[in-house]
Formats: C-alpha cells, sequence, structure tokens
C-alpha cells in the first residue's frame, strides 16, 4: 500500500493505492493521525480509489484505526470507497458514521464549505 499526501486549497488530501495488509495497516494510521497532531483543525480527505481489497488480514487493523478518526469533530472525508469497503466501514461505525463523499471533487466542495464555519480543535 502507497500514500500520496496533497493539498487542495485548505484540505489534505491522502490518496491511498495499492493492496492492504496487515502490515501497512498500522504505519497509515500513524501516517493520519501524524498529519492530525500536526493540524488539529484539517479538513482531510481520504481517497481510497486505487486500494485493492486483497482479504482480511489488514482490514480489521485499517478500519479500527479509521474508526479512532472518525469519532474527531473535525473527522475526514472518504472518496473511492468501493462497496466492499462500504459494507466492512459499517461494521465499525459503532455510533460514529463515516462521511463517504462518491468523488474527490464532493469531499472537497463539502470540506470547503466546512471550513467557512466555526473550528473546533479535536486532538
Amino acid at each position: 500500500m502507497k500514500t500520496r499526501i496533497s493539498n487542495a486549497g485548505n484540505c489534505t488530501i491522502v490518496e491511498v493505492s495499492g493492496y492492504l495488509d496487515f502490515e501497512t495497516a498500522k504505519p497509515f494510521t500513524q501516517s493520519i493521525e501524524d498529519i492530525y497532531k500536526d493540524d488539529s483543525k484539517v479538513q482531510l480527505i481520504i481517497d481510497l480509489s486505487n486500494l485493492e481489497f486483497v482479504g482480511s488480514s489488514g482490514i480489521s487493523n485499517f478500519v479500527k484505526g479509521l474508526r479512532t478518526f472518525n469519532k474527531l469533530n473535525l473527522k475526514p472525508r472518504y472518496c473511492g470507497v468501493k462497496n466492499e469497503f462500504k459494507k466492512l466501514f459499517r461494521l465499525f461505525e459503532e455510533n460514529s458514521d463515516f462521511h463517504f463523499c462518491e468523488s474527490r471533487s464532493e469531499a472537497l466542495k463539502i470540506a470547503n464549505q466546512k471550513s467557512h464555519g466555526p473550528r473546533i480543535d479535536s486532538f
């Protein structure tokens, strides 16, 4: 699994590609945690359109890690999420829904609208 981090306006986009496995799940969630530590008000978009599902060896750790960020006031938006990932994400949602967007442009539009309102520190 590879990640590419870029900025678009006031948003940070984490583009994930390749295959998800047990070894890559933990470093990925650590990278996201580092982004939030650097800027707790960041509008984060996680693009999973190029991530491939390869069995269950890493998916539960991956989604559990993302659930941590999903509980934040400024939770990330997810785009390009394939149906098999959506089903697994929903199993781990608990009381805080994941924010899915169909496209990166939709996620950027929503994040930009949200960034013009009041911000709440969350980390």
